[in-house]
């Protein structure tokens, strides 16, 4: 019966440790999603039309990373707000990833 006491305790405190460092993550995605609209905003050729953001039902924010030689492989993570009743919704954390082979050489940021 102790046995299953101790599991339980170290699987709680996994898990409460293990949520620190997700929650601190989405918290960076945010920023960073913040700071890339601010910057995109700042520039008028690069802004996002008033009418695009007026009629959008969600905003995703991602930053990607490509890189391939022969073998090729991308990643990338960022958030997504949709548009409620009520406003703009709390951000999900959105991932995306894959892989390729054939004739390919290079990287990129997206």
């Amino acid at each position: 019966m102790r046995v299953i006491y101790v599991l339980l305790a170290v699987m709680m405190c996994s898990i409460v440790l293990g949520a620190a460092p997700v929650y601190a993550d989405l918290q960076d995605d945010v920023d960073q999603a913040a700071t890339i609209i601010e910057r995109f905003q700042a520039v008028p050729e690069k802004a996002i039309p008033q009418s695009v953001l007026k009629d959008a039902k969600g905003l995703a924010v991602m930053t990607v990373i490509k890189a391939g030689f022969g073998v090729s492989g991308r990643g990338g993570k960022g958030l997504v707000v949709a548009r409620t009743r009520n406003g703009w919704s709390g951000p999900s954390a959105i991932g995306t990833g894959g892989a390729g082979f054939g004739l390919q050489i290079g990287a990129e940021v997206t």
